[in-house]
């Protein structure tokens, strides 16, 4: 007698920052687990099948009873990943976006407006095609994700202080930040995949808690054993000292728009998920060493 096959989830975007945690909280939901690759490489836990560009025919061919296809990869690429479901005659997506589309919806940078405006674009492409393809789709929009050591948030913040010893911080910089673990956010593709509730919408998705800049500046000082040196300067000596740091090698990508955002509340409101999925995120907890258990 021949059992019931096991629920298989393809995952595009495998090697993000999402990718070991969401395996993990799969595995763990008895669902097995591809990989979606432009590229050979190797995945602890994943089988990888590489897809070139315009083509729907991975290599190995993908095996049958794939029930969902979540997309970790950056959402303007979300057609190819829709086109790529419908092919395959999976009914379920999700896929990631952020919540920069309402933050940086007013910023002063013209590449911050260019992402918004890509960011919308490719959000009314998954809902449309989705639903022309008949699939159920869902979007999550993210706060600052961090918890695998790959952000350019906290990571950056800790790499700072470990080579620095201090973290300065412009006067009035009071922002809020709302950090989202990617454990949370592995927990909610699994928690979403055959919830009725969430097809076809979108969900904002912060942390368990909403905290000041300078306090997350903290709380990651004393993950690692060190006490929070937090200098606070006047604004125009902070932004002279991100013109220098940028000749600094690892710190090209800093710029004075990341100084603005620090006075702006990065945050967002979790009660849709919560009510529909039961949504419920950590508070913020930086750990001074990452691990990723499987």
């Amino acid at each position: 007698m021949t059992g019931v096959p096991r629920s298989i989830v393809a995952i595009i975007g495998i090697s993000s920052q999402l990718g070991a945690s969401l395996i993990t909280a799969l595995h763990r939901a008895n669902l097995d687990v591809v990989g979606l690759s432009r590229s050979h490489t190797t995945v602890p836990g994943c089988p990888i099948h590489v897809y070139g560009k315009g083509t729907l025919a991975p290599d190995p061919p993908l095996p049958p009873h794939i029930s969902a296809l979540i997309s970790l990869a950056p959402l303007p690429g979300i057609g190819e990943a829709v086109s790529l479901a419908s092919h395959l005659g999976v009914r379920r997506v999700i896929a990631f976006g952020s919540t920069g589309v309402f933050s940086k919806a007013a910023s002063t940078s013209s590449v911050e407006r260019n992402f918004v405006r890509d960011q919308l674009a490719a959000e009314q492409t998954f809902s449309s095609q989705a639903t022309t393809s008949d699939i159920h789709w869902t979007l999550f929009r993210p706060t600052m994700i961090y918890g695998a050591g790959t952000d350019q948030n906290v990571t950056f913040i800790r790499s700072m202080i470990r080579r620095f010893r201090v973290f300065p911080i412009p006067f009035g910089a009071t922002g809020l930040r709302q950090p989202v673990h990617v454990e949370d956010l592995a927990d909610a593709c699994v928690n979403v995949l055959n919830n009725s509730a969430t097809y076809d919408r979108a969900y904002n998705l912060g942390g368990g808690e909403v905290i000041e800049y300078a306090e997350m500046v903290r709380r990651i000082c004393r993950a690692d054993g060190l006490p929070p040196r937090l200098i606070f300067i006047p604004g125009a000596v902070y932004r002279w000292l991100v013109r220098v740091a940028r000749r600094i090698p690892g710190l090209s990508h800093l710029s004075e728009t990341m100084v603005d955002r620090m006075f702006v509340d990065l945050t967002t409101d979790n009660s849709d998920a919560e009510r529909d999925f039961s949504y419920s995120p950590r508070p913020f907890q930086p750990t001074g060493r990452i691990t990723v258990h499987h």
